[in-house]
This record gives C-alpha cells, sequence and structure tokens, in this order.
C-alpha cells in the first residue's frame, strides 16, 4: 500500500489498483490501473430481519476468463471463512 495505490499478489502475478472509492464499512472499490475500465469492490451488506452479514465481491472480467476468476475469489474467500475459523 502506497497513499490510494495497492499492490497485489495473485500466485505468482503482481498488480497494481487505486483505491477509487470507499464507504466506511460498507464498500470498498480499487480500479486497475493498467486496464482503466477494469474494477473490482467488496460490499458488506446486513439483513435487516435477521442481521446476517454478507460479503459481495464484484469483479469485471473478460466472458473467457469467467471461471478463472471465479476458481480465483472462491479460493480467496475459502481462505478468509478459514482464517476467521467459520
Amino acid at each position: 500500500m502506497k497513499g490510494k495505490k495497492y499492490t497485489f499478489v495473485w500466485e505468482d502475478t503482481e498488480q497494481t489498483a487505486e483505491m477509487t472509492l470507499h464507504k466506511e464499512n460498507k464498500l470498498v472499490r480499487f480500479s486497475w490501473i493498467e486496464e482503466k475500465e477494469s474494477y473490482f469492490e467488496f460490499r458488506i451488506t446486513q439483513d435487516e430481519l435477521t442481521n446476517d452479514v454478507s460479503l459481495i465481491i464484484v469483479d469485471f472480467a473478460d466472458d473467457n476468463d469467467y471461471e478463472e476468476v471465479k476458481g480465483l475469489w472462491d479460493t480467496q474467500v475459502a481462505d478468509l471463512k478459514h482464517i476467521l475459523g467459520s
């Protein structure tokens, strides 16, 4: 992290993104430096009736990359769940 620029490491690949949107405890969006039109974001929502909390990940990828990107996020979320003990 350096200011609003973040370096993400996916396996052996590094990519730099800039935080372009941030709403405390609700949403954070990162726009890729190399691909101006592409971004990914994390949203946290809480159901008013059940108080269940959800993490929603939005990632714009080419249709050809869908399965690869989905697999990557599935792995990352599984690692997060493991770390959190859930």
